[in-house]
């Protein structure tokens, strides 16, 4: 088996080659980068690319033309929707991630001590394969961790048979692809119903919602689909550079107060994060109001002047 590396070789002279991204019906947008593998699976083509415009850390991986991750900035994501919502319950010890194949969401989610069960439902092994032979830094040990079980299968079906069998999750992260295509019926309220079954009491759920200035309706919809099920769904905004926009995710609870629940200070495994921290917190959920029209609890007719 080849060595596992997840930091490009030195500069070797060949030009890259330009790799666009969709973004939204109307918009997509391109980096330059030098391909380092690419395969096909049985459900999608992955890709792995060097992005020279973020530098050592410019391995990135790519599902059906996507851009998914990078090892420059994948931790904005996971960070943001691991750690408020599990600082907002305060004692979880069960989290499910439904896809997350990269292992980025159950390396936060175990930085928690009192975690002591992650469960990742991929659909792909492929995907797992890949980023543990090529961006090995991603999941950083999260899939050697004893608390974590890697299940090979669709998401619905896992949580399928956790209503069948009474079993119940903390904190559910939602870390798949975007709601436009296959992971389409898992962004709707009549699955959100079903995860919302299988939370413990406090439980909540965490996901990326989309580009909110490109993907408005996509954004808008899984908002109302989570507002309909959850007594609380609250928004939050971040910058991410490899989405090439600002980048929309939720917080929904039925108990929990995510935006102003969570304490300043954060516990030993937390005090070396990247992007998120309780100085942060009040801003990443404070939404602009030319997005409100979007993210906020408004109807979809409003209009600004």
């Amino acid at each position: 088996m080849p060595a596992k590396r997840d930091v490009p070789a030195k500069d070797s002279g060949v030009a890259a080659s330009p790799y666009t991204a969709p973004l939204g019906r109307w918009a997509s947008y391109t980096f330059a980068a030098n391909a380092v593998f690419a395969t096909h699976s049985a459900y999608q083509h992955i890709e792995i690319v060097d992005l020279p415009a973020f530098g050592p850390l410019g391995r990135a991986y790519r599902l059906d033309g996507r851009f998914m991750a990078s090892l420059a900035d994948a931790h904005i994501c996971h960070e943001c929707m691991v750690h408020p919502l599990l600082l907002a319950h305060g004692s979880a010890e069960r989290v499910l991630i439904l896809g997350g194949g990269d292992g980025g969401s159950a390396r936060e989610a175990l930085r928690h001590t009192n975690v002591r069960e992650v469960v990742v439902a991929e659909l792909d092994a492929q995907v797992p394969s890949t980023i543990l032979q090529h961006m090995p830094a991603l999941a950083d040990g999260a899939f050697d961790d004893a608390r974590t079980t890697l299940v090979i299968g669709d998401a619905r079906d896992l949580v399928d048979d956790a209503l069948a069998t009474g079993k119940r999750f903390d904190a559910v992260i939602f870390d798949l692809t975007e709601a436009d295509g296959e992971a389409a019926p898992l962004h709707d309220a009549a699955f959100f119903a079903k995860v919302r079954t299988i939370l413990g009491p406090r439980g909540g759920i965490a996901l990326q919602l989309g580009a909110p200035w490109f993907e408005a309706g996509q954004v808008r919809h899984i908002l109302d689909a989570l507002r309909s099920v959850f007594a609380h769904v609250q928004p939050m905004t971040t910058y991410v550079p490899l989405y090439g926009t600002q980048w929309a995710l939720a917080v929904a609870s039925d108990s929990l107060d995510v935006r102003s629940g969570v304490t300043n200070t954060l516990p030993d495994g937390l005090r070396r994060l990247r992007h998120y921290s309780p100085d942060r917190h009040a801003s990443l959920f404070d939404i602009p109001p030319e997005l409100a029209a979007v993210l906020g609890d408004v109807p979809d007719d409003r209009t600004t002047s």
